[in-house]
């Protein structure tokens, strides 16, 4: 696949709020070091995960595009695909393919769920 360039994997950021329902708490699925992850869906039914970064972090917007452009070069099966980006003012939007099935480490590290995950199974 070839990268296109930055601006044609930037997402408008009303389209994403529009998709995540303002940001809703209905549509949190979770929060992490780097930020709070939102399910949304955009108006052709694509269902995404949006991670809204952290609004404390120094780096610009070209920095920025050029993560993410190299971010986009990483493919592997066990990796959640990042579709593209948005950025307004202070904010910093990651856009990922959805996956129902909830975070790989909700299986890992749940005493009971791991069991379902064998080593075999990881590793296949």
């Amino acid at each position: 696949m070839k990268i296109g360039s930055s601006e044609s994997l930037q997402y408008n950021f009303s389209t994403i709020k529009a998709a995540t329902n303002d940001f809703s708490e209905n549509n949190k699925l979770g929060r992490g070091g780097f930020g709070v992850v939102y399910k949304g869906k955009l108006i052709d039914g694509t269902e995404i995960a949006v991670k809204r970064l952290v609004g404390n972090s120094q780096q610009g917007d070209i920095e920025f595009k050029n993560e993410v452009l190299l971010v986009l070069k990483l493919r592997h099966r066990n990796l959640v695909r990042l579709l593209g980006f948005s950025i307004e003012g202070k904010e910093r939007l990651l856009i990922y393919e959805f996956l129902p099935n909830a975070s790989l480490d909700r299986f890992v590290f749940d005493q009971t769920k791991r069991t379902l995950l064998d080593w075999e199974t990881r590793y296949i």
